[in-house]
């Protein structure tokens, strides 16, 4: 406990303000927004802004050519994500199944590679949150549209503003990801082989099983709003276990903080030029946040998330509490899965002593 209050408690403020970072996602999500306001039809901004959040935080490469394969490739996850979530959602069960099914799927390719394990992530994070904003929306063709126009919109400013950034020296340069030597052929074969080992699949299983039961949970208790425990077990899980509990608990807490912030926010109805400035501030703040406290950076993007997929309006403080719980619930079941994975594939010792 005393590591997980620590970490939450850390700040780092050795990196210097990256102003290139925060104008990429405040003119990201800003001016969709800005632009469903000026049309009287803000929910057409924030369907946009929605694809400019999952694009918005690409990293910023040291040449034009890595900067693009970054952003790209979350390009392709975020409108991958938009036009599966609009694809299974409103059928009911099948919805669910169709979910835990293609999180499922993507955990697995997510092996493949680093880049692969990378895209798969983000990818299941998407395709959660999309599937409940998809569910609510009277045109999901229109929606997946609003998404993708946004993702590229949010993509054109990173690399804008990131060419003028190296330019003028402005910033911080995003380390390069070690691009692997390893051919296709090599890649594959060493994914089968993993996949042949019970290693290969306890992170899929882990979040199959945490998003079956997010569901259950939901049915079970039908008068709350605890759709968010899905979207919660999607942030939380990670494919990595290497402090994965103290990680888990600290965006709990940055989560149920940005809850609770969204109270303060969004329990009156805000005006056109309030959502675009609230919005706006949060996503500038994002990337300076993420360097600093990886709590605080929760508790930022937390109302940004709320904000998006409830269409901008009034959030009742039940909604935000039954939200609140829903976190609280997500984090233990991704603790017990880890906790029972965990336990499951750990081989005894040779010393150990063996029945019969």
């Amino acid at each position: 406990m005393r590591a997980v209050l620590g970490g939450a408690l850390d700040w780092d403020g050795a990196e210097a303000l990256d102003p290139s970072a925060m104008a990429v996602t405040a003119l990201g999500m800003g001016v969709p927004i800005l632009i469903g306001v000026l049309v009287a039809h803000p929910r057409i901004g924030l369907a946009a802004s929605l694809g400019s959040m999952w694009v918005g935080n690409a990293p910023r490469g040291a040449s034009l050519a890595e900067h693009w394969r970054t952003v790209r490739d979350i390009l392709l996850a975020a409108i991958g994500a938009a036009i599966a979530a609009a694809l299974i959602a409103r059928h009911g069960w099948w919805s669910d199944v169709g979910l835990v099914l293609i999180a499922g799927m993507a955990a697995l390719l997510g092996g493949f590679s680093r880049p692969a394990a990378i895209a798969s992530q983000r990818l299941i994070a998407f395709v959660t949150i999309g599937l409940g904003v998809a569910t609510q929306a009277s045109d999901r063709t229109l929606l997946t549209i609003l998404i993708a126009e946004g993702a590229i919109w949010a993509a054109l400013c990173a690399l804008a503003v990131g060419a003028a950034a190296r330019r003028w020296g402005i910033g911080q340069l995003a380390p390069a990801e070690p691009r692997s030597s390893a051919s296709l052929a090599q890649l594959y074969r060493r994914w089968r082989a993993l996949l042949a080992t019970v290693g290969g699949w306890i992170y899929s299983l882990r979040l199959m099983v945490c998003l079956a039961c997010a569901v259950v949970i939901r049915e079970a208790m039908p008068q709350h709003h605890y759709n968010w425990i899905a979207v919660a077990v999607a942030l939380l899980t990670q494919r990595q276990g290497d402090g994965l509990v103290v990680k888990v608990m600290q965006r709990a807490m940055g989560v149920a903080a940005g809850v609770m912030a969204t109270e303060a926010i969004a329990s009156h109805p805000l005006p056109g030029w309030a959502l675009v400035t609230v919005i706006a501030t949060l996503a500038a703040a994002s990337p300076w946040l993420r360097k600093r406290s990886y709590v605080a950076y929760t508790a930022a993007t937390t109302p940004l998330i709320l904000l998006l997929t409830s269409g901008g309006g009034t959030i009742a403080q039940g909604l935000l509490i039954d939200r609140l719980v829903a976190t609280l619930i997500a984090a233990g079941l991704v603790i017990i899965a880890f906790l029972a994975a965990q336990r499951f594939t750990r081989r005894p010792s040779p010393d150990s002593p063996r029945s019969g």
